[in-house]
């Protein structure tokens, strides 16, 4: 009965670390996409900055004329919506990498070490 359930578990083990080798390519792969959707996101940023901050247009682009409401409207959507999307790709991947590293890296079935009874030490 023991020698079946060692197999049991290293088919478990050999699961697992399967399983983290996914994750953790699943990782590699949305990081790009998660600094795309940055980038993306302060570009957005930036053009809301041009388009609408009366300060910024004053001070560095020496435009006078009040801005487009409509525009600035737009402009604030899309930024919310981008940092939505960089929000979730950054959360996907890093739970996809931690989770993909728990499974992969070794770990002890047993309890930590307990020290000695007694507080005596060996």
């Amino acid at each position: 009965m023991r020698e079946g359930s060692s197999i049991l578990v290293g088919d478990v083990l050999e699961n697992d670390m399967k399983i983290g080798f996914a994750l953790i390519g699943c990782s590699i792969l949305l990081f790009p996409m998660t600094m795309n959707l940055m980038q993306e996101h302060d570009d957005v940023v930036r053009e809301h900055e041009r388009e609408c901050d009366m300060e910024y247009r004053s001070l560095v682009l020496h435009i006078i004329e009040s801005p487009d409401p409509v525009l600035c409207n737009e402009l604030e959507q899309e930024k919310s919506q981008r940092v939505s999307y960089f929000l979730g790709s950054l959360a996907l991947f890093m739970l996809t990498g931690v989770g993909g590293l728990v499974l992969v890296l070794p770990y002890e079935d047993s309890d930590p070490k307990q020290p000695p009874l007694g507080g005596q030490l060996r």
